[in-house]
């Protein structure tokens, strides 16, 4: 599976989305600590989300989690107008449904 695929498989119930990154800060007892979060797309539709994912996937495996693999990827989210996205509890992306 490719990580398009993965990625629009979890993809929140809507058709405009907002695309956030978390800052990680390596933290020597327990991993990552989440600070700073930012947008790297606003109101975006599928193909604007999948450009932005695809990115940040290409940091998060550079800078944080070198090992991580595309099948590893899970919804971390209980919303269904969201999804958080993390590789081995180490979230990278968080995708919302975007409100008017």
């Amino acid at each position: 599976m490719t990580l398009e695929q993965k990625i629009e498989s979890l993809l929140p119930e809507g058709d405009r989305f907002d695309v956030i990154a978390y800052e990680l800060w390596g933290n020597i007892r327990e991993g990552f600590d989440c600070n700073n979060a930012w947008h790297i797309a606003r109101n975006v539709d599928a193909a604007g989300v999948l450009e932005a994912a695809r990115g940040r996937w290409e940091v998060f495996k550079v800078n944080y989690y070198p090992r991580a693999r595309v099948s590893d990827i899970q919804d971390a989210s209980c919303s269904p107008d969201s999804a958080l996205l993390e590789v081995d509890c180490i979230p990278f992306l968080e995708i919302r449904t975007s409100t008017p």
